[in-house]
């Protein structure tokens, strides 16, 4: 199994430094910088939007629940993180640049496929620009202050030690290298978009249906076409990857998917890849995302995969692991010595972790009764069926 890399920017992601929130009420001090009420709420509106926290809603709205109060804990910790952070920052007189923006802005959109792709993925997620800059201007103050804080010497003993004592993370099932060209439907959506157009609601069923088969035809007759292509000329199946697939991150780069287990894609598309031989065309292939033309480049058996192959992820891996480390020392440093007063007491973490303690004791207890009566009712069930029976005997 291929080593999971550590992103310094996605561990850190909680120590990300707020933006000036409306002038509000403080709840909490740090060193004399008030952290406020709007912050909070911000936080708490950011957190429950995430999708994680709607498999819980019963459990967010119960009033019995540990998990508002477990909630509220942890968006506490994180905005007096991130305000002792800030203030390291501030410290240290850590800048950034504009140019050093743009260029982070650019490195970014180009790993996500290109300028339309990030501004769909923005929208998505309901980040305005304003707020991506400072999200990026946030995290490469992070970076510098990380780079001040950790003096980072991985050698290679270092790096072969790790791969020694973790041949195990490196083991990996058979693979194929594949590109594919994407012709993306989806026939719900087709439908929908059709009935969203007929404004009058002239259309009967029979004609949406009819204009949906016709749509998802046309879809299917430049997949053929473009597979026909593809299949005369597998040299030319990148520069028809970059016209015509609907995928546009991996269009930019000829429509190339890398090494992947069968696991790793959705059943239909697997079973066409691995019955592939290298530099041969699929036919169309069709799944829930669309239509796919597929070319496998390469195949890797199962094994482990040499040390010269993976001695650079190796190194970042280690790297980013002792900066890490020194954050969390930083971090601990700075709690120890901080002045923080709880304007509030409703906000305060000692006391929030007291009553997270108590209803979760409560539901523990509950829980216990519960088990404990249903186990009551299967032991009565018999001797009631024994009884019946007994009478019916007389």
């Amino acid at each position: 199994m291929k080593i999971t890399k550590i992103m310094l920017a996605a561990t850190l992601a909680m120590f990300g430094l707020t933006g000036c929130s409306m002038n509000n009420s403080a709840i909490i001090k740090v060193n004399g910088e008030s952290i406020t009420k709007a912050q909070y709420e911000e936080a708490y509106k950011v957190e429950t939007n995430n999708p994680q926290y709607k498999l819980f809603e019963n459990a967010m709205k119960d009033n019995d629940s540990p998990m508002p109060l477990m909630l509220k804990d942890r968006i506490v910790n994180e905005l007096i993180v991130k305000t002792l952070l800030g203030q390291e920052v501030a410290k240290r007189n850590i800048a950034v640049s504009d140019e050093e923006v743009k260029a982070k802005r650019a490195e970014i959109a180009e790993k996500a496929g290109g300028e339309e792709n990030l501004k769909q993925i923005l929208t998505n997620n309901q980040v305005d620009e304003n707020k991506f800059i400072e999200d990026i201007t946030n995290e490469l103050k992070m970076e510098k202050l990380v780079d001040a804080i950790a003096k980072v010497d991985i050698t290679d003993k270092d790096v072969k030690e790790f791969y020694n004592e973790n041949k195990a993370q490196f083991n990996y099932p058979e693979r194929v290298r594949a590109s594919h060209i994407l012709i993306q439907v989806n026939p719900a959506q087709v439908k929908q978009d059709i009935i969203s157009s007929d404004t009058k609601g002239e259309l009967t069923s029979d004609a949406i249906n009819k204009k949906t088969e016709e749509a998802l035809s046309e879809k299917l007759k430049l997949a053929k076409e473009v597979r026909v292509k593809a299949a005369k000329n597998p040299k030319e199946f990148a520069s028809l990857a970059k016209q015509y697939s609907d995928d546009k991150a991996t269009a930019a780069n000829g429509g190339d998917l890398g090494f992947f287990p069968k696991e790793a894609m959705v059943p239909e598309f697997s079973k066409a890849a691995f019955s592939l031989k290298p530099n041969v065309v699929s036919d169309v292939v069709t799944t829930d995302y669309g239509y796919h033309i597929i070319l496998v480049t390469d195949k890797a058996k199962a094994g482990i995969q040499p040390f010269e192959n993976v001695k650079d992820e190796i190194r970042a891996y280690l790297e980013q692991q002792k900066k890490v480390d020194a954050v969390k020392n930083l971090l601990d440093g700075l709690r120890a010595s901080a002045k923080i007063e709880y304007i509030n007491a409703d906000y305060d973490l000692n006391k929030i972790q007291t009553e997270i303690k108590a209803k979760s004791e409560l539901q523990q207890k509950k829980m216990a009764e519960e088990r404990a009566k249903k186990q009551d009712e299967k032991q009565d069930k018999p001797t009631e069926q024994t009884s019946d029976t007994q009478e019916k005997t007389k």
